[in-house]
């Protein structure tokens, strides 16, 4: 019962969150973005704390335990530029790579490389906003292989090319004079 409520709770607030940013869209681009940013990092945070099981799920095989989720999530976090390998994951989870892949899959509802790639574009997506850095530097800091790489999986995921996407996006920059 309990879990029920809290989901409820979250899918309200994200709710709320993403009406604000349609609200703020046209007048207020960077609010609409840290708004959109709030509801993507509140869904994150409930995606790894709850267990979301499908119905027709083989009985022998099991979400990640909690803190095998945590170990993975702080894992990718400590290493989104660097390349991230389902393996590597699986050793920190003391699981095969075959069943970590199942489990991992069966607790957020997205294969790792999958999880891996949104949480990428979520980081390009902040410093093509927030940052005059070129995109070469934006690919390496977000653990593409290089700028032609990011701009496939940006456009594949995004729908747009991600210089546009800064156009169309970006917030007011704060220079210091000289």
């Amino acid at each position: 019962m309990r879990e029920s409520v809290e989901k409820e709770k979250v899918v309200s607030i994200v709710t709320h969150l993403l009406q604000r940013a349609c609200l703020a869209l046209e007048r207020d681009a960077h609010g609409a973005r840290r708004e959109i940013q709030k509801a993507l990092e509140l869904l994150l945070d409930n995606a790894v704390k709850t267990e979301i099981q499908p119905r027709h799920v083989h009985p022998r095989i099991q979400g990640l335990a909690p803190w095998q989720a945590r170990r993975v999530i702080d894992h990718i976090h400590a290493n989104m530029e660097t390349p991230i390998r389902v393996e590597d994951m699986a050793s920190l989870t003391r699981l095969s790579t075959s069943y970590f892949f199942r489990a991992f899959k069966l607790s957020f509802s997205i294969s790792p490389h999958a999880y891996v790639l949104t949480l990428r574009l979520a980081r390009a997506c902040e410093l093509l906003s927030g940052s005059d850095e070129q995109m070469s530097q934006i690919a390496v800091a977000c653990g593409f292989a290089d700028q032609a790489h990011f701009s496939r999986a940006f456009r594949r995921e995004m729908g747009c090319a991600p210089g546009l996407w800064r156009r169309e996006w970006r917030g007011p920059l704060i220079t210091e004079a000289p």
